[in-house]
């Protein structure tokens, strides 16, 4: 089985941009069931088409990841080749929520379009991939009603080789910052539907020593050394889809504290050590400190290893290749 991966998102040269794809890449290429994986990235010009085309016919499976309208566009331009065409959606492509942070009207408009486009490309492709169950909540009520035959749910994962755990002292010289109680804040693209307001008023309100250390621009090799250098995450955002900081940082055996956003119940689900919190910043630093009070026996780095290692997880993609 010959599986073709195509996406506008992708780890760019100097390690910069979303790093899941390598690791579905990657978790692909081991997993005994498929024979070769390529990946021909989008690069927003015209030419771009013509190398998806003729990598697609040398194809058993076409998948793209991360929707919109250059993914609803790449279906038509592969008509005529008759293979299986999956697409998985992330988030943003579905919820479209970053339109109210929009600076421009152009911004807005593009954003609009891509959900729209998002939402027809449910009647095209054969098979749809969502990273949470809570993402089906977006789609309207009749696409949903209709085609919730197409639907699976293709779970993201971490590359346990990478995320290693490391002694905290170490991990802060790697980056540059001295041993302190940190709380990590992940905010890789500057955004404010992250709410890093409400994470900062939340550590002036625990106190103890604690610092907000932000993650913001950092290449992927870096993120497993912010995480060892931290004494846990701290989640704020207004809109997330299903955030991989949160099982990267599980992985690490971190604890977790977010507000209700996403899946992340569902990730957090059955965990003594990590919790979601209030949005009040008063009542999130007081069940934060009720918490670290606590010792940490969570131990999630083995317990939830079935649902963290991608190379676990890739399985049920695979499956559906089968299937199809």
């Amino acid at each position: 089985m010959n599986v073709l991966i195509v996406s506008n998102e992708y780890t760019k040269p100097g390690r910069i941009g979303n790093p899941i794809i390598n690791r579905i890449i990657d978790a692909l290429r081991v997993n005994p069931s498929v024979g070769s994986v390529d990946f021909v990235p989008f690069r927003n010009r015209f030419s771009s088409f013509s190398e998806i085309r003729s990598a697609a016919r040398r194809a058993d499976i076409i998948h793209i990841q991360f929707g919109g309208l250059y993914a609803f566009l790449i279906w038509f331009s592969v008509i005529g080749i008759a293979k299986p065409k999956l697409l998985t959606f992330h988030g943003t492509d579905i919820h479209a929520k970053e339109m109210r942070t929009a600076k421009s009207v152009l911004s807005k408009v593009k954003i609009w379009l891509n959900q729209k486009a998002s939402f027809c490309s449910v009647l095209l492709f054969r098979r749809l991939g969502f990273v949470s169950d809570s993402l089906y909540a977006y789609l309207p009520k009749f696409i949903l009603s209709r085609y919730s035959h197409k639907l699976f749910v293709q779970p993201l994962g971490v590359d346990y080789q990478m995320f290693q755990p490391l002694d905290k002292a170490e991990a802060c010289r790697a980056i540059g910052v001295e041993p302190k109680r940190y709380a990590l804040f992940s905010d890789k693209s500057g955004t404010t539907l992250k709410r890093r307001d409400i994470a900062e008023a939340i550590i002036r309100q625990l106190g103890d020593g604690y610092e907000l250390l932000v993650m913001c621009g950092v290449s992927p090799d870096q993120v497993p050394l912010y995480l060892n250098a931290c004494d846990f995450v701290l989640l704020t955002s207004d809109e997330e889809g299903s955030p991989n900081i949160t099982r990267e940082a599980l992985s690490l055996n971190k604890r977790v504290f977010s507000v209700e956003v996403g899946d992340v119940p569902q990730q957090l689900s059955g965990l003594r050590d990590s919790l979601i919190i209030s949005r009040d910043p008063q009542l999130a630093a007081n069940a934060i400190r009720r918490s670290l009070d606590i010792a940490y026996t969570d131990n999630t780095r083995e317990t939830l290893r079935h649902r963290l290692d991608f190379n676990y997880l890739i399985n049920n993609l695979v499956d559906i290749y089968k299937t199809i």
